[in-house]
């Protein structure tokens, strides 16, 4: 088997578990927890972009991953415009092509996303960042990244739905 075909189906091996534990992060109903699953699928995430060749795109995904962790941890504002910094010379470093504006500017919307209290604003920029990623992910060649994405924007939408079915439900009246 070439060695590229033995990255390939590494990677897409990762992405399949960066798969389970984002789609699990979305399952959950506290904020903290949800970022930690992230942090994980964004670690096997990077992993993978990094297998396929995508450098800029496994930085991106790796400075979300650490991101995740802080915000689950620190949710500072502070630490959300060090986070956009921290994107903003990744992509002024490593840009090379049109295709490194999508990580980034999911990556922005993912930090911001990260910070924020309100679980709702949270997923809309969540759901945002994946359609990006879906698009990037079509372009670089990556099935099982595009279906995580897809999956993630599914996941996300039956989440919202089921938080608001509980407020409704917990409201008097």
């Amino acid at each position: 088997m070439p060695e590229f075909s033995l990255f390939f189906l590494g990677s897409q091996l990762l992405a399949a578990i960066a798969f389970g534990s984002g789609i699990f992060a979305f399952w959950q109903q506290q904020r903290s927890a949800m970022l930690k699953f992230w942090f994980i699928s964004a670690v096997l995430n990077a992993s993978h972009f990094a297998l396929l060749g995508q450098n800029e795109a496994a930085l991106f995904v790796g400075l979300t991953a650490i991101r995740f962790l802080v915000a689950a941890l620190q949710p500072r504002q502070h630490w959300m415009l060090f986070f956009m910094l921290a994107a903003s010379v990744i992509l002024l470093s490593t840009y090379s092509s049109p295709l490194n504006i999508l990580p980034y500017a999911a990556a922005m919307l993912g930090t911001y996303a990260s910070f924020q209290s309100r679980l709702g604003r949270v997923r809309l920029c969540m759901a945002l960042g994946a359609s990006i990623w879906i698009i990037h992910n079509i372009l670089v060649g990556s099935p099982v990244a595009v279906l995580m994405e897809l999956a993630f924007l599914a996941s996300n939408l039956v989440g919202f739905l089921r938080a608001r079915r509980l407020a409704a439900a917990n409201q008097p009246g």
